[in-house]
């Protein structure tokens, strides 16, 4: 078997060759020798999407917003933030539609994410949205119907559900790679 060594120094090196980068590149990702804590700066941008539709008409300051991780968040080669984590956010501001035309507004705070080695990660990020006003509208049919028109409501304020929103984390955070 040894009687021809380069032949099989040949045949393993166009092995080596004949694998695609990327899944070299990945082999290598595996196996990366980082260990121990990663650092994560403050200010680093993250992808969050929203879980679900939020309507100024449905709901009030203080409720839980829930979020996802949009993609992951790595670092040499290590996933510190899954795709899919679960992102706490809260509503911090709601006004309702209201007569005159005036449209509803809400605002939610993105507040935290939890790590791969389980610490959550302080986040500071927030998403507006105001409603259309219809005071135009409102006026108009206030002075055809003697005032009656003036009831006539602006439109709540929505967030559609996988609305994608750039957050920072808040701090700087030691993370345990696993």
């Amino acid at each position: 078997m040894m009687q021809h060594p380069m032949a099989i120094g040949f045949l393993l090196a166009s092995a080596t060759l004949a694998v695609p980068l990327s899944a070299q590149q990945t082999a290598s990702a595996l196996n990366s020798p980082t260990s121990g804590p990663v650092i994560i700066p403050a200010g680093t941008p993250l992808q969050v999407k929203l879980e679900r539709d939020i309507s100024s008409a449905s709901v009030n300051v203080g409720d839980t917003v829930t979020f996802r991780m949009a993609a992951d968040y790595s670092e040499y080669n290590h996933v510190l933030i899954a795709e899919g984590t679960r992102v706490h956010g809260v509503v911090t501001q709601v006004k309702r539609r209201s007569a005159g035309g005036t449209p509803g507004y809400v605002t939610l705070n993105v507040e935290a994410v939890r790590a791969v080695d389980g610490q959550w990660i302080p986040l500071d990020g927030s998403k507006s949205a105001k409603g259309k006003g219809r005071h135009t509208q409102a006026t108009v049919l206030g002075i055809l119907t003697l005032g009656l028109g003036e009831t006539k409501k602006g439109l709540s304020a929505t967030i559609p559900a996988g609305t994608v929103d750039t957050v920072y984390t808040a701090a700087r955070a030691t993370i345990v790679v696993p």
